[in-house]
C-alpha cells in the first residue's frame, strides 16, 4: 500500500507556508498534495467544503483503494480536519492524521485577545472554531499523531506557560487518544519546515510511531 499525503496550512497562511514540508516529504518518496484554503477572513465552512470535495474526488477516482490517505494539519488546520471529518460523506476515506502545533480547543492567545478585541472573530471568522470547548474527536479507526513545539519565543510567551512554541502550548495541542505524541524543541513558525520533522512524520506514517527504537 502506498501513501497519499495531503497538507493543510494554518490560520492567515497559504499553501506556500507548507512548501518546505512538501519538498521534504517528496524527497522521502511521498506523493504530496499541498492544498490552499481561505483561512483568514471567510467562515471556515468554505475551507471545509474544499477539503471535503478533494477527499470525495480521491474516493470516487479509486485512489482510496490503492493508497492510504494521510492528512497533515498545521495550526488551525487541525480544527479544519476535525470539522470536515464530521461529515458522514467522507467517513472511511482518511487513514492517518498528523497534527503539528495544532490547537485542539480554545487557545490562551485567542481567549486573551478576544477580551480586548471582542470583534476579533467577526473579522477573522475561522477563529470562531476556537470558541467551542468541545474535545477534539475523529473516527477511532483513524491513527492520530501529534507534534508539539516546546521552544518558547515571541511576545505571547509569558501567557503560555512553561511548555509552548510561542503561539500554542502543550495543553492546547495534546490529544489523549493520539497513537503517539512528539515534543520538539522548535518554535511555531519553524516546526513544520524542518527536515527533521518530516523524517519523524515519515516514521509515524510508515512505522506507526515518531521515534523508532
Amino acid at each position: 500500500m502506498s501513501f497519499r499525503v495531503i497538507l493543510i496550512h494554518g490560520f492567515h497562511r497559504s499553501y506556500r507556508d507548507m512548501e518546505p514540508l512538501r519538498e521534504n516529504l517528496e524527497s522521502l518518496g511521498y506523493r504530496v498534495e499541498n492544498l490552499n484554503f481561505p483561512l483568514t477572513f471567510p467562515d471556515i465552512k468554505y475551507s471545509e467544503d474544499i477539503l471535503k470535495t478533494f477527499l470525495l474526488e480521491l474516493k470516487y477516482s479509486g485512489h482510496t483503494q490503492k493508497e492510504e490517505i494521510v492528512l497533515i494539519g498545521y495550526g488551525l488546520g487541525g480544527k479544519l480536519i476535525e470539522n470536515t471529518l464530521k461529515d458522514k460523506a467522507v467517513k472511511g476515506i482518511v487513514d492517518k492524521i498528523v497534527l503539528i502545533s495544532a490547537p485542539l480547543r480554545d487557545s490562551v492567545i485567542h481567549r486573551r485577545l478576544s477580551r480586548v478585541l471582542p470583534f476579533l472573530d467577526n473579522i477573522f471568522k475561522p477563529l470562531e472554531v476556537l470558541n467551542k470547548n468541545n474535545k477534539f474527536k475523529v473516527d477511532r479507526n483513524i491513527e492520530v499523531g501529534v507534534i508539539i513545539g516546546t521552544e518558547p519565543c515571541g511576545i505571547f510567551t509569558r501567557w503560555l506557560g512553561e511548555y509552548s512554541d510561542g503561539v500554542v502550548n502543550i495543553k492546547e495541542c495534546s490529544y489523549e487518544k493520539a497513537k503517539d505524541t512528539l515534543l520538539l524543541p522548535l518554535v511555531h513558525d519553524e516546526i513544520h519546515k524542518k527536515m527533521g520533522t518530516a523524517k519523524y512524520i515519515n516514521n509515524f506514517i510508515s512505522k506507526g510511531g515518531f521515534r523508532i527504537k
